[in-house]
């Protein structure tokens, strides 16, 4: 995908004192338009934005935020598509038919709404950072990222690559996407004791997914009893997850397969969902190499791994 540097028509600079004009932003190509639209679009004061990178729990945090936005509504989840309940805004891109908003599926959501987005903070609507409503961010330890990203382009045979490694040392070496991999957490990670903010990671939410429950209800100002809480566990675990074909995207495969005439043979969405599973299929050079690279943009951060992943 071709990618080209993009100027955003305004900053958040009443949320962190950096210099913006120096902070490197890439778009996929001729994506101005959408983008405009989105640093534009208005935002809710009940609004509820979950920001990740790709494949960092975001669809296990996005069905978890929507039932505790929804009282524990179980029953109506297991009904209708993830996608269909709480959208994600660059999806919308691909829906667009030419009419009307191109961000029209987001806008006309029911309150409170929960919307999902890869975009990094300068990229977002601008009036997050002005009226500052709830903002849940998950990160994810990038070696579980990389190859979890891999199996999913080929899902949608959408990687040139014949294997992971090859695309493991594309990944760490094209600057203008690696270098934001980090600048994307690190500048929510800065903001992370701010009350419209709840920082988490993949990893605390495999070893301890109910004190990331409780505290999204907390963060969230909604009531849980241990009913409940038991509920979530089990509807929430992987094995639900995976063999939910509400929470798998298959509406989103479907609209792919329609607008690209694309066939998609595995309409599983989660795969694995291990912590270190990378090692099973990354070899002990991969592995070398994308820790060198870690370690040189977390040293340019001054921040480690543990601390993003809050394994600390």
């Amino acid at each position: 995908m071709e990618r080209e540097k993009i100027i955003p028509k305004s900053y958040p600079s009443n949320v962190l004192n950096q210099n913006w004009s120096q902070r490197p932003i890439y778009n996929k190509t001729n994506s101005k338009k959408f983008l405009k639209a989105v640093n534009e679009m208005e935002v809710r004061d009940d609004d509820v934005w979950l920001i990740t990178l790709p494949k960092c729990g975001t669809t296990w945090m996005q069905e978890l935020v929507w039932l505790v936005l929804n009282n524990f509504d179980f029953e109506s989840a297991k009904q209708e598509h993830l996608e269909l309940r709480s959208r994600f805004l660059e999806f919308e891109e691909v829906l667009y038919d030419g009419e009307g908003s191109i961000i029209k599926y987001s806008t006309e959501m029911k309150s409170p709404r929960l919307v999902k987005s890869h975009l990094p903070l300068p990229l977002l609507p601008s009036q997050l950072w002005t009226k500052k409503p709830k903002v849940i961010y998950v990160f994810r330890n990038p070696k579980d990222a990389i190859v979890s990203f891999y199996y999913h382009l080929r899902r949608y045979k959408e990687t040139t690559f014949l294997n992971l490694t090859d695309y493991a040392q594309d990944f760490i070496n094209e600057d203008m996407l690696t270098h934001q991999h980090f600048l994307h957490v690190t500048e929510f990670y800065a903001l992370r004791e701010e009350p419209w903010i709840y920082y988490t990671s993949y990893e605390r939410m495999k070893s301890d997914l109910r004190s990331v429950i409780q505290d999204v209800c907390k963060f969230l100002n909604k009531n849980i009893t241990e009913t409940q809480l038991q509920q979530m566990l089990h509807h929430l675990s992987f094995e639900e997850m995976k063999n939910n074909s509400k929470t798998n995207h298959i509406w989103e495969a479907q609209q792919l397969c329609r607008i690209f005439n694309k066939e998609i043979e595995d309409v599983s969405f989660i795969r694995k969902g291990k912590i270190g599973g990378y090692k099973d299929d990354l070899t002990d050079e991969d592995i070398n190499k994308i820790d060198n690279w870690m370690n040189n943009e977390l040293q340019s951060h001054n921040v480690g791994l543990d601390d993003l992943l809050l394994q600390k």
